[in-house]
């Protein structure tokens, strides 16, 4: 059962503002959680799923960052931070690691939403009307997958690597729980940046540039210069 998931409530808190929507998500939160459990992505698990649902997952997937995952971190460095000397090394580097990561994690995901994900969608409507068509003609003029990949990287990096700066120094006499909660928010973070990272480069992607692909092909042959 996937409620036996260690993960389940993760994933499912995505879903807490719509909770009659897993239902018809059920089989794609399935696929997740073996994903999360196991440890292993395979793309082609995820085939089968439309793209839509796959855009679904990764707006939800951002809301919940930012609401959920990043305050309770933020929350953790300065409950953390009160259990070391005000000069203390590992303060400064966690509270510019903070400061940084948000910053470069909300450019990354401001691309996402304002740029690749109502691209994708236009490549979906396009062929529903002729105004569709038109919206991903003025869309294809400022913007594409190649565009998105060439200016992409992925973040999770980075949270291994405070994560090694902090096991540098030795956890606070007063409340070693803290530290021990701090390095296991940053571990399950991180997982989650990586099955994130995954959905979107090889399940999205490929898909979004084939539907690219596609409606390129189209309109080579509606030309009449062609």
């Amino acid at each position: 059962m996937p409620e036996n998931s260690d993960f389940y409530p993760q994933v499912m808190q995505r879903y807490a503002s719509e909770p009659s929507l897993p239902g018809q998500h059920s089989e794609f939160i399935n696929t997740l959680l073996r994903v999360f459990d196991e440890k292993l992505f395979c793309a082609r698990d995820f085939e089968a799923f439309p793209v839509w649902m796959i855009i679904d997952y990764i707006q939800r997937t951002h809301v919940y960052y930012f609401e959920k995952k990043l305050p309770e971190i933020e929350q953790s460095i300065l409950l953390l931070s009160g259990h070391y000397e005000s000069h203390h090394p590992i303060l400064a580097a966690l509270q510019n690691f903070f400061h940084r990561y948000v910053q470069d994690l909300s450019e990354h995901i401001s691309a996402e939403e304002h740029l690749l994900l109502p691209y994708i969608k236009a490549l979906q409507d396009a062929e529903k009307t002729p105004a569709h068509f038109s919206s991903f003609l003025l869309a294809r003029r400022d913007y594409s997958i190649d565009r998105f990949l060439s200016d992409h990287h992925d973040t999770e990096d980075e949270l291994k690597d405070i994560r090694q700066t902090i096991r540098l120094y030795d956890p606070p006499k007063t409340n070693e729980s803290l530290y021990r909660i701090l390095l296991t928010q940053l571990q399950f973070f991180e997982q989650d940046l990586s099955v994130h990272a995954n959905i979107e480069e090889e399940v999205l992607i490929p898909k979004s540039l084939k539907l690219e692909k596609d409606l390129n092909a189209q309109l080579l042959y509606l030309s009449p210069f062609n």
